[in-house]
């Protein structure tokens, strides 16, 4: 569970915003404030708490953040505005309905959204999402900025690279590595090591679904070549 009783949102354009928010509340933690930081639709349930990036008061600053953006690149961005405001970066965000172990690590800035299950000895980076009722395996590997689909399952002992996206119910066999800047389609079931900066997706061949991987193409924000 987060240290943190009060705790302010940065960057607001995605709806896992809200999920952020019911998890707070679940915690008693109090939201200080959410900043729109980028100009846009924000999808806050509670409106009230909205600040725009122009209007971070001093005091806010005292208070630590987490970036409730899905999307790798987006998260990053934001999280590295958020350092250049001088904001500080929360303790791992713990919805209380999730279980994880306590041989489990998960780094800072990190969330776990609600109805996940995390394993024996898993070590989980900086600024990973999570998302709900996704399952971790033991002994598992993520690394910073990577994103966990709703629903998807990381098998023991595989590893999940940094920025990495694991499509909503997707499924990573045991001992499986999936590069850097990987992008894992939704429902895809990964049976072989993905190369950094692949495209993992499923198609359905005589009835059997098989990984169609595409490689490298083009280079990221993370310095690992990702496709399209």
């Amino acid at each position: 569970m987060s240290e943190a009783r009060s705790i302010v949102l940065y960057a607001v354009g995605s709806p896992l915003v809200a999920d952020v928010e019911e998890s707070c509340r679940r915690l008693g933690i109090t939201i200080a404030a959410a900043v729109k930081n980028v100009t846009g639709t924000h999808y806050l349930l509670d409106a009230s708490v909205l600040r725009d990036v122009a209007d971070i008061e001093a005091t806010l600053l005292r208070i630590p953040c987490v970036v409730p953006l899905f999307t790798p690149s987006n998260r990053y961005q934001a999280a590295r505005e958020a350092v250049a405001h001088g904001f500080t970066i929360a303790p791992a965000l713990i919805d209380p309905t999730a279980i994880v172990a306590s041989s489990t690590a998960i780094g800072p800035g990190s969330y776990v959204n609600a109805g996940t299950v995390i394993g024996a000895a898993v070590r989980v980076g900086a600024h990973v999402i999570l998302n709900r009722s996704s399952s971790i395996g033991h002994h598992v590997e993520i690394g910073p900025m990577a994103s966990i689909g709703p629903a998807a399952v990381v098998a023991g002992m595989a590893r999940v690279g940094r920025g990495a996206v694991v499509g909503a119910g997707a499924i990573i066999l045991p001992k499986i590595e999936i590069g850097a800047g990987c992008v894992i389609g939704a429902g895809a079931v990964v049976t072989r090591n993905i190369q950094a900066g692949s495209l993992a997706r499923e198609i359905v061949h005589d009835g059997l679904p098989l990984i169609d991987g595409d490689g490298p193409q083009s280079q990221n924000r993370f310095g690992v070549r990702r496709a399209g």
